[in-house]
């Protein structure tokens, strides 16, 4: 996976599972996704080894794509989106079975 598309991947999994992280991961992967901030950086700035940063960010990786592969929040989101889109250009009978789709994937969720 190629640096941007990581970055996006991860920035997204931040949103939906980041409160499931310890603050002290979930600052360092931010400042490391969101900001760009070098590893060394992220150490300085809180007064850490540089380690300790790529040490609390793997750990925070390995449990947001945990957290994916047992709950697929975000493959769920990104296909209501393509469904979505797909309906716009949509008429008939393709129409509807992408709305029901999208309320199918919504159910899902508990909701």
């Amino acid at each position: 996976m190629d640096k941007i598309k990581k970055t996006i991947r991860y920035n997204s999994l931040l949103k939906i599972y980041g409160n499931l992280l310890s603050k002290t991961q979930y600052a360092f992967a931010d400042a490391y996704f969101s900001y760009d901030l070098s590893l060394s950086e992220i150490a300085e700035a809180h007064n850490v080894s540089r380690s300790a940063v790529e040490d609390a960010i793997k750990k925070a990786l390995k449990k947001l794509d945990d957290y994916e592969k047992e709950l697929k929040v975000l493959e769920k989101n990104k296909k209501i989106l393509d469904l979505i889109v797909k309906a716009k250009d949509a008429e008939g009978d393709e129409k509807i079975q992408a709305l029901e789709e999208i309320e199918r994937i919504i159910y899902s969720y508990g909701i």
